[in-house]
């Protein structure tokens, strides 16, 4: 017998401290996204896609994307998470390209002189691990507010802290995502965290390649 719409369980409310954090995580977000979008806009034309404003104004459709996420106070709809998921996978594409386009501009013959040449590969480099950082973790276990809530779907990283009686407690951050970020880029492979699933690993080689 198929249940009617009167005898369907609705969707609990998210816990409201969970929602509070978020929030708090999301305006760190945004701040991220922010100052992706400052570096493209001072990066060389050399490295960039199109006109210089292109990128940056695309990535500026993001902001209310998060905003509407963290601060609407129910769960993330499926619309909701297709997007987030659209502009972080944006965000990463715009990063390999900077990445790709500094490697022909290097091969080609780049005329700047060592300091915008220095600042390019900085520049980059900051975008590639930001970007890689937020995607990580909107990707992991199912999403920021289910870890958030203690029911995280299968994990896509593996954590030294998870592993250790006294922080049965713990729960990943945006900043956590973001040095693991930064050690895969630096060391060009996983260090104390490791990644499990088979789209994390891809991840993790797409992210190193570009940083060689």
């Amino acid at each position: 017998m198929t249940a009617s719409p009167a005898d369907a369980t609705p969707t609990p409310p998210a816990n409201p401290n969970v929602m509070k954090h978020l929030r708090v995580t999301g305006l760190w977000v945004i701040l991220v996204v922010i100052t992706i979008i400052a570096i493209q806009l001072a990066l060389p034309d050399v490295v960039t896609i199109g006109p210089t404003w292109l990128v940056p104004f695309i990535e500026l459709v993001g902001i209310p994307i998060v905003l509407g996420i963290i601060f609407l106070g129910r769960r993330h709809s499926g619309l909701a998470r297709v997007a987030m998921t659209a502009f972080l996978t944006l965000l990463v594409l715009a990063s390999v390209m900077n990445a790709l386009l500094l490697l022909i501009s290097l091969l080609n013959g780049f005329t700047e002189q060592g300091g915008p040449l220095l600042f390019a590969g900085f520049g980059v480099l900051i975008i590639n691990v930001l970007s890689f950082g937020l995607v990580y973790w909107w990707i992991d276990a199912g999403g920021p507010l289910l870890r958030g809530e203690g029911r995280p779907s299968t994990p896509d990283f593996l954590f030294p802290q998870q592993g250790m009686d006294t922080m049965a407690d713990w729960k990943p951050g945006l900043l956590d995502y973001l040095f693991t970020a930064y050690t895969n880029i630096i060391a060009f492979s996983p260090t104390d965290t490791m990644p499990l699933s088979k789209r994390v690993k891809v991840l993790f080689i797409v992210q190193s390649s570009t940083a060689v």
